[in-house]
This record gives structure tokens, sequence and C-alpha cells, in this order.
């Protein structure tokens, strides 16, 4: 048994795809076209990214609300300063803007210790009230088609969100298993005194991964944004769950000190699996929405089991 729950820890989300793909192709003949892979895959992009961020911020012990607030703020300044000052210097401006969340984010958890879900969730409520007034409570056309390159252009036939992915993954993947950051991220989510103890700056590190989620979530929305051609003040609605869904199905544990970078983008791909194969047979998108839910209620049901399970054999001297 806990040979096989340290396998699932590894591996389970591939049953997940496995099992989803059997079902998808029975009824769809049309799933398993290039097409259809390579649009799940640009579908996936934004949320593996946010994602990428949220494993870090699971993993150092915390939690973050606020991503769809950040991108939202994201997508209106961009919106206002293409016209002004260009699409590149738009983007790297708004980028930073949504970063600097990052920054309040971090310093109000790590300097005046207050809880994460409650720091993020009132940051979010904040940044999104930032955002409407920014906005004037509109949406803004963005009238430069060119800025459309970056969320629906391809290169070489393969969608450009793809390689932003690709790109993502490989930073964080340095950034994770590569880098004292990496370790040190892992070191305060396991044991915060212990870390502080052996000389950690755990204050810096907290605030580091809190400016890693803002940018990633900064990054997403230059994606959704440059797809829509509109600067959003309230940026997809609910998003917050299906990264939560994405991060937990990968393997990466609520507990912290423990994350799951590669099964983070193999559970973004599976759940623009599900959205995209459900929408290929005409399911409704409140179908679809609870799908994405029942997932991740069984996701966290697996992992109470395995938890529960494991923590059981180590009190009864079993090597896990």
């Amino acid at each position: 048994m806990i040979r096989f729950l340290k396998l699932y820890e590894k591996f389970g989300i591939v049953i997940f795809i496995v099992l989803g793909s059997i079902f998808l192709v029975s009824v769809t003949p049309n799933f398993l076209k290039l097409d259809t892979i390579l649009n799940i895959l640009a579908q996936a992009a934004h949320g593996a990214i946010v994602g990428f961020g949220m494993t870090m911020a699971l993993t150092s012990g915390g939690f973050d609300l606020s991503v769809e607030s950040i991108m939202a703020l994201t997508s209106v300044f961009m919106a206002l300063l293409i016209p002004e000052i260009g699409i590149p210097l738009a983007i790297l401006f708004s980028v930073l803007i949504g970063s600097l969340v990052g920054v309040l984010n971090g310093a109000v958890i790590a300097k005046l210790k207050v809880n994460p879900l409650i720091t993020t969730l009132s940051t979010a409520t904040i940044i999104k009230g930032v955002a409407l007034l920014v906005a004037g409570g509109r949406m803004i056309v963005i009238m430069q088609k060119q800025f459309m390159a970056i969320g629906t252009g391809k290169l070489l036939g393969v969608p450009v969100p793809i390689y932003i992915m690709v790109l993502f993954f490989g930073l964080f993947y340095l950034v994770v298993y590569r880098s004292s950051f990496g370790r040190h991220v892992a070191a305060v989510g396991s044991n915060e005194s212990a870390a502080r103890i052996s000389g950690l700056n755990v204050d810096l590190v907290k605030i580091g991964v809190y400016v890693l989620v803002a940018f990633a979530s900064a990054v997403a929305s230059v994606i959704r944004t440059s797809q829509a051609l509109i600067g959003m003040p309230s940026m997809s609605p609910g998003f917050v769950l299906v990264v939560l869904t994405i991060t937990i199905l990968g393997g990466t544990s609520l507990a912290g000190g423990r994350g799951n970078l590669w099964g983070t983008l193999l559970a973004a791909i599976f759940v623009s699996m599900i959205y995209y194969g459900l929408n290929l047979i005409n399911v409704q998108v409140f179908y679809q929405m609870l799908a994405v839910g029942l997932v991740l209620m069984l996701a966290l049901f697996i992992e109470g089991l395995r938890v529960r399970y494991l923590q059981a054999a180590k009190a009864k001297g079993i090597k896990v």
C-alpha cells in the first residue's frame, strides 16, 4: 500500500490523463487530431504558468487567492499603456505593476505575520477595486491588433502560448530543483521554526515566493489579454479555483514542504483537456465547472487518505 501511495504521489495525474483521454476519445473522434492537442496545450498555458507560482506558494506553507485580481490589474494597465508607449514597454511596466502586488502580499505575510489566506483575500479585493477604478468600471478595447500575436500567433505551426509555458516551466524548474532558493522554500514549508534557527532569512524567502506568484499571474494575464484584445478589470472569475485544482491535483501538498512542478504541468494539461473535451461534445459551461470542482474534491479526498495512511504507518514504525 505504501509503495502504491508513493507511486500515486508521483504519477497519479498520469492516471487521470489516461482515463480522461480514453473517455474523450470514445465520445468524440476529433479528440486525437493534432490541432485539438495543440489547442488543449495552448489553453493550458495560462493555468500552468500561474500554477507554477502557486506550487511555490503552497510548498512554502502559504496560499495566494489574489491571482485573479493581479491578472485584472495587469490587463487594465496594458490596455491603457499600449497606445501610449507601445506594446513591449506596456507589457514590461504592466508585469512590473502586477509583480509589486506580490511584494505587498509577501511583506504583510512575512513582516506582519498575517495569515496568507486572509492577506491574499484582502489584497484580492483591494486590487480588483483598483483595477475597476483605473478602468472606470469598463472594459478597454485594445486597437493594436498585432498584440494578438502573443496569445493567438503560431511559430513553426505551434501556438506561441505553448512556447511561453515551456519557457516558464524551465525557469521554475531551475528555481525549484536547482537553486538554493528552491530548497529554502521547501525548508520553510516543512518547518518554519527550524528554518529560522538554521539561519535562513524566512521573511525574504516568503516575499520572494509571493513575487514569483504575482509575476506568473501577470504574464498569464498578458496571454489572456492578447487573446481577447480587451483590458478586463474583472478577468477570469473563478480562475483561482482552477489554479488550486491544477496545483493540488499535480501533487503539491497543502501542508507545505513538498511541491511537484511536473505534476502541475500535467494537471494543467488535464484540466484544459476536461474543458476542451467537454466543449467538443457541447457540454454547457456550468457542467464543465462542475466537473473541475468534482476533480478538485476527488484530489483532496485522495490526498487526505494518503497523508493519514502514511502518518499511521509512521506511528507504527513502518518506514515510509
